[in-house]
C-alpha cells in the first residue's frame, strides 16, 4: 500500500512537474505572439523607411538628370542659333558675291 501510494506521489509530482513545465512554454509562447504584430510592424516601418530613402535618392537622381538634359538643351540650342546665324552671314556674302 506503501509503494502504490509513493508511486502515485511520483507520478503527482511528474505530472505537476510537466504541468509548470508547459506552463512556462505556453506563456512565453503568449508573450512571442502578443509580440508578434508590434515586430512585424516595426520590420515594416524599416522597410518602408528603407523605401522612403530609396525613393528620395531616385527622385534627387532625376532631378539632377532633368536639370542636366535642360543645360545640354540650352546649349545646343545657342549652338544651332550660332550656326543659323553664321549660315545667314555665308548667304548673304554668297549674294554679295553673284551681284
Amino acid at each position: 500500500m506503501e509503494r502504490l501510494a509513493a508511486e502515485q506521489a511520483e507520478q503527482i509530482r511528474q505530472l505537476t512537474d510537466a504541468n509548470k513545465s508547459l506552463s512556462a512554454q505556453t506563456l512565453a509562447l503568449a508573450e512571442d505572439a502578443a509580440q508578434a504584430p508590434e515586430m512585424v510592424r516595426k520590420h515594416m516601418e524599416a522597410q518602408l523607411a528603407d523605401f522612403k530613402k530609396k525613393l528620395e535618392a531616385a527622385e534627387d537622381e532625376l532631378l539632377a538628370m532633368r536639370s542636366s538634359e535642360q543645360s545640354q538643351r540650352i546649349a545646343l540650342l545657342d549652338e544651332l542659333n550660332s550656326m543659323q546665324t553664321e549660315n545667314a552671314n555665308l548667304r548673304a556674302q554668297l549674294r554679295a558675291i553673284k551681284r
